[in-house]
């Protein structure tokens, strides 16, 4: 492949990428907030509403404690936010996600990939 085919195909990557950018979902953080004893509870608050993409990445079932569960992996792209880590959840479309992996491509600040997978976060 010749240095001008990968920049075009770099380049049609990157612009077809972005204009993919159009889903909106919430990253939460767990916060204490103080209860009515003088103790605290815990509670989950906004911490980043971004746009991106989503992609279903892989699928598996598994039976645990005598119950058949499945799990389905999704990949979450958008532009970088500082701050978000493994311990958030994502809500998106009325749906929470745990997180499993948060990388930023390249180690750079341009743009973050999610792995998460649907459940009852807590």
């Amino acid at each position: 492949m010749s240095v001008a085919s990968f920049k075009a195909l770099a380049n049609k990557f990157v612009t077809n990428t972005f204009a993919d950018f159009t889903q909106p979902y919430t990253f939460e953080s767990v916060t204490r907030v103080p209860d009515d004893q003088g103790g605290y509870t815990t509670t989950w608050a906004t911490f980043a509403a971004v746009t991106g993409f989503i992609k279903p990445t892989s699928g598996k079932e598994m039976i645990l404690d005598d119950h058949i569960n499945t799990e389905n992996l999704k990949k979450f792209s958008f532009e970088y936010v500082a701050g978000i880590t493994a311990d958030m959840r994502i809500l998106f479309n009325s749906k929470y996600y745990n997180i499993h992996s948060v990388a930023s491509i390249q180690e750079s600040t341009v743009w973050v990939d999610v792995i998460a997978s649907e459940s009852v976060a807590t």
